[in-house]
């Protein structure tokens, strides 16, 4: 039996929120900086991105003032937490668990020698806003997020650190996978020597996807079975 940990992005790979972060991000700037961020074009792409990237982009987008960024970042990140509770407690129809995730969930959570976790770009607290009203926190006790560090590569290592250890006894980086929907998921798990695992359910074309040369390549979660074979699994549990 291989010991796995399979690391999990959250927006467009678990769950589709319809842009509530990007609204709350908008929401937080015009509070912190008195700017109308959803009203001026920026061309900052979400997508993959982490949160403290995107915030550093948009900033510069709008071209707020270095240090006036860097003195209300803190603020920044509190308001743009309570726009995004606010927006996920509004009941929105097009706001879903993706196809098969939960079963796929399910499956993993029982096999013994499984680890899993989170692998994103959000804020910790965010993430966990995000997955708190479809019931998913209770399958990631932690992960990698955004809070600890801006570049994915870095997060997908701290990811491995905290759910198995800074040596990872036991696990060779051919042991680790990362499922996500964008070409920065691949990166990551490629930067790391981990198994990239790529689902089409997202933000990224499946063009895109199959040329950032994933080690598979899903259109979702829906079928398990094809999901199973794809993070490395047999028949055994």
């Amino acid at each position: 039996m291989r010991t796995r940990l399979v690391l999990f992005d959250v927006d467009g790979t678990l769950i589709d929120t319809a842009g509530a972060g990007r609204r709350a991000v908008e929401r937080a700037f015009t509070d912190v900086f008195a700017i109308d961020a959803a009203a001026r074009p920026n061309g900052v792409r979400y997508a993959g991105m982490t949160d403290p990237s995107i915030f550093l982009a948009l900033a510069g987008a709008l071209a707020i003032d270095a240090a006036i960024y860097e003195e209300r970042r803190t603020r920044l990140h509190e308001t743009y937490l309570i726009h995004l509770a606010a927006e996920m407690e509004r009941g929105d129809p097009r706001r879903r668990v993706l196809p098969g995730v939960v079963e796929l969930l399910d499956d993993l959570s029982t096999r013994r020698g499984t680890h899993l976790g989170l692998l994103t770009g959000n804020l910790e607290r965010g993430a966990r806003i995000k997955l708190e009203p479809f019931g998913l926190n209770r399958f990631f006790a932690s992960g990698g997020f955004g809070s600890d560090h801006a570049d994915r590569a870095v997060i997908a290592r701290v990811a491995a650190e905290k759910l198995v250890g800074p040596s990872r006894d036991g696990i060779e980086p051919s042991q680790v996978v990362v499922v996500g929907d964008t070409e920065q998921d691949v990166a990551c798990a490629r930067a790391n020597g981990f198994r990239a695992v790529a689902v089409a359910s997202g933000f990224v074309s499946r063009e895109v996807l199959e040329r950032s040369a994933p080690d598979a390549l899903l259109g979702d979660l829906t079928d398990r079975m094809a999901a199973l074979r794809a993070l490395g699994y047999g028949d055994e549990r």
